[in-house]
This record gives structure tokens, C-alpha cells and sequence, in this order.
């Protein structure tokens, strides 16, 4: 039935091109996004999924800082081991010089003199190895650091028990007298396994966390990939959207226009 009232022909091509614009919206936000849900009308559930995921990636970010800092602090405490260790040969060298008979104790004074600048060297070593004013080498540090975003995981610990001062290494001599020089060898012998024993025990731990930063990198490069199929556009779909979007378009509005048409044509029926 033709009318002037209602034109059902005109509001069913607006109805049509307003859900076909929406539509095209949607689709141009998306690729210029790059980003397939752009709001929660999008994929409601899929971006409580997406958001789940995010949360966990950037647990498992904050662990792999984790590992970083507790590997760098090992590599610092080993320098420092590495340090003392070679420290340990030039006063093995000297303490074995003084032992032999074939110096005299003007000599072995002046041999001294560098054995005992080298046990302050030790001790002078052991004060600055530290970590944020952390000491590394004074047998208090005892941390622990999560290396995973599962909160089941235990954390690894890392204590460094053992004080490598002259001292506590059992560095107290001098090298005066063979006999004096003697004594200092036998010592410096369980220093050096005392430090090969510490520097055994920060190699270990640094391994255990270059495997606990392997997994982080493996658990994070896997959830980024899940993260993508919820989240990134298909760009070769939706501009094959965008096209077909374009033609219904065109329809709706040469639709609108006839309908506009042809209601001026019946009003000129009243003229």
C-alpha cells in the first residue's frame, strides 16, 4: 500500500545503514588498533579471558626481573670471591718465599709488609662487595626471590652463610719467621678452599636461576601468544569486512534514496 505516512521502505534502508555504519565502525577501530576487542561490547568474555592473562604476564615479568636482580647480585658477590681467590695466590707466594731458608728475616720483613697489605686488601674487599649497602661477603645475606607468577612455587633462597674476611678465613699471621710462614701456608690452603666452596655454591645458585629464567622466558612467550588470539585483529579479514561493509553501504544509502524518491512522487499525486 502506497503511503505519505509511513515510509517502511526508507526506515527499514535507515535501520539498515545505521547497523552497517556501527558495523564499519567497529571494523576501522579494530584496524587501526591493531586490536580485536576495543571495548567491552566486543567480546565480553574474551576480554575477561585477556584481562586474566595480562595480569599473569606481568606476574611473570616482575619474576623475571626477579631473576635478573639475584643473578647480578651472584655475579657481584663472585667477582668478589674471584678477587680474593687471586689475592690468596700472591700471599700463598709470598708465605711459601718466606719459608724457605734461603732468605733471611730482613727478608721476610719485607715480605710481610706485603702479606699484610694484601690481608687489609681482603677485608677492604669483603666491605664493598655489597648490594644496595647489602654485604655479600660478610656471612649475614639471606634473601629469597620469586621466580614464578604461579604464588605455588616455592621461592629460591639465596643465603651466603659463610664470611670471607681475613679473619674468618683464619688469616692472623705474618711472615717474621719461617716457622710463622709455615703456619701461614697451612692457612691460606683452607682459605682458598674455603672461597672455592663459596664461589662452588654462588656458581650454583646462578645456574639454578639462568634455568628459572629459561622457563620465565618460555612461560611468557607462550601466554603472549594465547594473549593474541584473543586479543589481535585479523587485518586480512577485517579488510575484506571493510569491503563488503562498503557495498552494503552503497546499497542502503541508493535504498534511502529511492525511498525518498518515490514518497516525492506520491506527494506530487496531491498537487
Amino acid at each position: 500500500m502506497a503511503s505519505i505516512n509511513t515510509n517502511m521502505s526508507a526506515t527499514l534502508a535507515v535501520s539498515n545503514l545505521n547497523k552497517t555504519t556501527d558495523e564499519m565502525t567497529s571494523v576501522l577501530t579494530a584496524m587501526s588498533s591493531g586490536k580485536s576487542i576495543n571495548s567491552a561490547s566486543d567480546d565480553a568474555a574474551g576480554l575477561a579471558v585477556y584481562t586474566a592473562m595480562s595480569v599473569d604476564y606481568a606476574a611473570w615479568e616482575q619474576a623475571g626481573d626477579n631473576a635478573e636482580v639475584a643473578t647480578a647480585i651472584l655475579e657481584t658477590a663472585d667477582g668478589g670471591l674471584s678477587e680474593i681467590g687471586d689475592i690468596l695466590e700472591r700471599m700463598y707466594e709470598l708465605a711459601s718465599q718466606a719459608a724457605s731458608g734461603s732468605v733471611t728475616d730482613t727478608e721476610r720483613a719485607y715480605l710481610d709488609d706485603e702479606y699484610q697489605e694484601l690481608v687489609l686488601q681482603i677485608d677492604s674487599i669483603v666491605d664493598s662487595t655489597t648490594y644496595f649497602d647489602t654485604g655479600l661477603l660478610d656471612g649475614t645475606y639471606d634473601e629469597s626471590f620469586t621466580v614464578s607468577a604461579d604464588s605455588s612455587v616455592a621461592a629460591i633462597d639465596v643465603t651466603l652463610a659463610t664470611a670471607f674476611d681475613a679473619a674468618s678465613l683464619g688469616l692472623a699471621g705474618d711472615l717474621t719467621s719461617s716457622t710463622n710462614s709455615t703456619t701461614e701456608l697451612t692457612a691460606i690452603e683452607a682459605a682458598v678452599t674455603t672461597v672455592s666452596s663459596g664461589r662452588a655454591t654462588v656458581g650454583a645458585l646462578m645456574s639454578r636461576f639462568d634455568y628459572a629464567a629459561g622457563n620465565i622466558d618460555t612461560a611468557q612467550t607462550n601466554l603472549e601468544s594465547a594473549m593474541g588470539v584473543y586479543m589481535d585483529a585479523d587485518i586480512a579479514q577485517l579488510s575484506a569486512d571493510q569491503t563488503e561493509l562498503g557495498v552494503k553501504m552503497d546499497s542502503a544509502i541508493q535504498a534511502l534514496s529511492v525511498s525518498n524518491e518515490n514518497l516525492e512522487k506520491l506527494s506530487r499525486l496531491l498537487s
